[in-house]
């Protein structure tokens, strides 16, 4: 099963950001053998920070919101990188950098934000491996960094339809 990513965001009522060009010496993403890996992508919108680090007194609405924001521009620049007849077969892997004071113990908690939407966009293709890790900085003081790895499918053409018995509609030539 295919999904269309920015039509099931519409549905929930998400959109796509435009997709972050890289802020150095790298790519956005790259793909190899029906795999996408997508570079580290900050809890970033425009050019404002969803700033850390996290602690316990942290709102879950700014948790949820950095999350939110980092699945948001992964899947930007996935589908900016997406070649033509192919589509998301299954989130593979979420990795995620929590930027977060020390004796912080919950980084799974705030990657937990970012699981569920993927599930939510992909159903259980969307269910994934995961990791999460307290780190002491990230990009911008960012909350929260993530990476994505996903694999992907080749989209089948569509299906012609029966053309109908009077051939002018198609362009048929039924002329001896």
């Amino acid at each position: 099963m295919t999904i269309d990513i920015t039509g099931r965001l519409a549905q929930l009522g998400l959109t796509l950001p435009f997709a972050p060009l890289p802020r150095g010496s790298y790519v956005s993403a790259v793909i190899h053998d029906g795999i996408a890996y997508i570079s580290g992508q900050v809890s970033r919108v425009g050019d404002e920070i969803i700033a850390g680090p996290v602690d316990h007194d942290t709102p879950p609405d700014v948790i949820r919101h950095a999350a939110r924001t980092c699945v948001l521009r992964a899947l930007s620049v996935l589908v900016a990188t997406l070649p033509a007849a192919t589509a998301v077969e299954r989130i593979l892997f979420l990795r995620g950098f929590v930027n977060a004071v020390p004796g912080f113990v919950n980084h799974s908690q705030v990657m937990d934000e970012a699981s569920t939407l993927l599930h939510d966009i992909f159903g259980e293709s969307g269910r994934h491996a995961r990791s999460a890790v307290g780190v002491a900085s990230l990009p911008g003081n960012g909350l929260l960094e993530i990476e994505l790895t996903v694999t992907l499918t080749t989209v089948p053409p569509p299906v012609p339809r029966p053309c109908p018995q009077e051939h002018a509609a198609c362009g048929i030539d039924t002329k001896p």
